[in-house]
């Protein structure tokens, strides 16, 4: 009997050498023999009892006897079982002790058609012993697997495992090579088991492994009750498996959180026309997108376990009732998932995904438009362009006042995430927002005290780096966190839109704005309008580059980014200011203003 067909597992330094017949193996008739059977201290099975059953094999594995214990083989502490065996082949080949091999619980082993020494068990999901006979045939059983364990306090169906990594939870079958009672042990696995799905129960639930399994990224379980996965289990802390030995990660019923399946039918794909770092939301529902960074689509972010809500705003001064925009957001399967309310508030929302201590990996924008959003051409840019403000609720009309709903958010050049907009017209103070509010970091932004980095800015995304007349990212700087050339991962725009590139070609980038058809600017009316079809853009004002916390000239200033670096410490914009220049100009990073989407 060859073994050529096994797998080595990681942790094994050589293969099974075939031992051939005429190699010191021969014919050996059956014989009768007593034999012992050993439970080990340490093992989850504390007493042999009637009816276990145990396989014992030698010379031929495919002539292997299932041994099924009685009451009276079983000693009164039910650690040992002593009985006549017939049928054995002890192994023949000189120089070794052990004759007889054995494997419990029997209907996990499985040895047909495999050699002499080596014990086949058919899973890795249970506890696993095995054992070698000595000069006396006593088998002291040894345990195979390891395990880990927790806790619940309700009651499951079953869950299913996976590790964040997707390393090998289990094998399609774990082959033991034993051949004394102390030492010499090795172990080969076949094809790997990414997933596993297994009964739950109320209480303590334990999970063995083949030793040596490691999840250097931690676990995800989901938990089934009446046929749908109900509640979620994420930890990236990592879990190591050892021979013998059980991981408790102790009760978790408290970190378990509500599982919303984004394969489910009725969750709507967000991000099926592309990833970016804000999405649009038209209707009532649930909806999901990949948790990757913008417009990347193979950048997950990785170590995410859960989602929330950030902050949400009305564009306005209102009083905002919390989850009124976005119900609430939760993670699963690599999505976020966001449920809105019916009816819809139009509003701006941020959802953030945070890793097992509450750390802020990633964050998206939620935009939910009162009316909807057109795209045109105005003849003053090189491609179509929003009829309003990123974050704008209505769009501005060619008549009349610009509400303050058109103003939009505010955003710092270079920065995916918006702060909020003005309160109201010819005020400093910022739309009301419920839930996590507008930050600034300390000093007078004369030099770098004041400044942020780029993990600074995604992990606190309502953090105002910012310094006079310079950027808000400390050295070193970044001109290429926008860019003309191409949407990059922090562009803050829905899918199929991006921040304008420079042009200086075109009216909107020209030197005089008010040179391009249909020019007019109102300070009492807070707008301005150019282009045919006439395109009107909102006074929106902005937050300085040396004070960023709260908003000025919101009636009669306007900044709106360009994706272009012009230096070090400053990008490009539009700088419209009534009675005064209308022109592409250049400011610090640090400014916060108004986005003007375009299509890619």
């Amino acid at each position: 009997m060859l073994c050529a067909g096994l797998l080595l597992a990681a942790s094994c330094t050589e293969t099974p050498v075939p031992q051939p017949e005429g190699n010191g193996r021969k014919h050996v008739d059956p014989v009768s023999l007593e034999l012992s059977f050993v439970l080990p201290a340490n093992a989850v099975k504390t007493a042999w009892v009637a009816g276990d059953q145990i396989v014992v094999h030698g010379e031929y594995a495919d002539e292997q006897v299932t041994v099924t214990l009685a009451a009276a083989d079983i000693s009164a502490d039910g650690k040992t079982a002593t009985l006549k065996v017939e049928g054995l082949r002890p192994y023949t080949v000189e120089g070794r002790v052990s004759t007889l091999y054995a494997g419990w619980p029997a209907d996990a082993v499985d040895n047909l058609h495999h050699c002499c020494c080596y014990t086949k068990f058919n899973n890795t999901t249970q506890e696993l012993m095995a054992a070698c006979n000595d000069e006396e045939n006593v088998f002291r059983f040894q345990i195979v697997t390891g395990a880990f364990s927790f806790t619940l306090d309700d009651d499951f169906d079953s869950y299913t495992l996976v590790s964040n990594r997707k390393e090998p939870l289990g094998y399609s079958f774990l082959q033991v090579n034993l051949t004394d009672q102390e030492k010499n042990f090795r172990h080969y696995v076949g094809e790997p088991v990414i997933m596993m799905d297994i009964p739950a129960k109320k209480g303590v639930n334990t999970i063995y492994m083949p030793a040596g399994t490691e999840f250097a990224n931690g676990i995800h379980m989901k938990f089934r009750k009446g046929g749908s996965f109900v509640k979620q289990y994420h930890s990236s802390s990592p879990i190591s498996i050892e021979r013998a030995k059980t991981e408790n990660i102790g009760n978790i019923s408290s970190a378990l959180v509500v599982y919303d399946d984004p394969f489910s039918p009725d969750i709507l794909n967000l991000d099926a026309n592309g990833n970016a770092n804000c999405y649009l939301v038209t209707a009532p529902g649930k909806y999901k997108f990949k948790a990757v960074k913008g417009n990347a689509p193979s950048n997950f972010v990785v170590g995410c376990e859960s989602a929330d809500v950030l902050w949400e705003t009305w564009n306005d001064d209102s009083e905002v009732t919390p989850h009124s925009v976005v119900t609430s957001a939760s993670f699963a399967e690599d999505y976020v998932i966001i449920h809105t309310p019916d009816p819809l508030k139009p509003g701006n929302a941020v959802v953030a995904v945070r890793d097992s201590e509450g750390n802020i990996l990633w964050s998206w924008h939620i935009w939910v438009p009162e009316t909807t959003i057109v795209t045109a051409d105005y003849g003053i840019y090189s491609a179509q362009m929003m009829d309003r403000n990123l974050g704008a609720l209505v769009a501005a009309p060619v008549e009349g006042e610009a509400p303050i709903q058109s103003f939009g958010l505010t955003y710092q050049w270079g920065r995916k995430d918006p702060f909020p907009g003005p309160a109201k017209p010819n005020a400093g103070d910022n739309a009301t927002v419920a839930g996590q509010q507008v930050e600034t970091t300390p000093g007078e932004g004369a030099a770098d005290e004041s400044k942020i980095t780029v993990e600074q800015a995604i992990a606190h995304p309502t953090l105002l780096g910012h310094s006079k007349n310079g950027d808000w990212l400390l050295p070193p700087y970044d001109n290429t966190l926008w860019k003309d050339g191409e949407k990059t991962i922090y562009d803050p725009c829905p899918p199929g839109y991006r921040v304008p590139a420079r042009d200086k070609s075109t009216y909107f980038h020209s030197s005089n704005l008010s040179a391009a058809p249909n020019w007019s600017e109102s300070k009492t009316l807070y707008r301005f309008t150019l282009g045919n079809p006439v395109a009107v853009f909102p006074l929106a004002g902005y937050r300085d580059d040396y004070s960023p916390g709260g908003l000025t000239h919101a009636y009669d200033r306007a900044v709106y980014w360009t994706a272009y670096a012009s230096s070090e410490k400053t990008g490009y914009y539009v700088n419209v200011r009534v009675g005064g220049d209308h022109k592409l100009a250049e400011a610090g990073k640090s400014r916060a203003g108004s986005v003007r989407c375009v299509v890619e």
